[in-house]
């Protein structure tokens, strides 16, 4: 156990940042911010490009911070709805699974108050510079 925790000491020190967002719950986006006249998510968005690194692929993560921890890895071209903002990062709520389409996620109408999503599809955080709108 020493041994564990001295390697994740270790990592922390080359990561700055990494040891708080460690130890912080993971917070889904929030739906609703945009009033209870608008849809509860006010865009539709698809991943596109490559990171830094050259991957395709977009991580969604349980924060917005890139040392939080990843949830998924999203293709190219996925359809995502467009919930919530932090900086330079997007919360997004998007299907999982073969049957779930992005009209299962209920975030097409208004919700009266603004509140974390909790519905039946994934949610989480990605760097807003992956997405493109389509719709919204």
């Amino acid at each position: 156990m020493r041994a564990a925790r001295v390697l994740f000491l270790s990592f922390c020190a080359v990561f700055p940042g990494s040891a708080a967002v460690a130890d912080e719950p993971e917070r889904a986006p929030f739906i609703g911010r945009d009033g209870p006249e608008m849809d509860a998510c006010g865009g539709i968005a698809s991943v596109f490009g490559r990171d830094s690194r050259g991957r395709e692929t977009l991580p969604v993560r349980e924060l917005p911070d890139e040392y939080a921890r990843k949830k998924d890895d999203l293709p190219p071209r996925t359809l995502v709805w467009l919930c919530d903002a932090e900086g330079e990062w997007q919360g997004i709520v998007y299907p999982s699974g073969e049957f779930q389409e992005l009209q299962d996620c209920r975030v097409s109408s208004p919700i009266a108050e603004p509140r974390a999503y909790a519905g039946p599809c994934k949610s989480g955080w990605v760097q807003a510079n992956r997405l493109q709108l389509v719709a919204g």
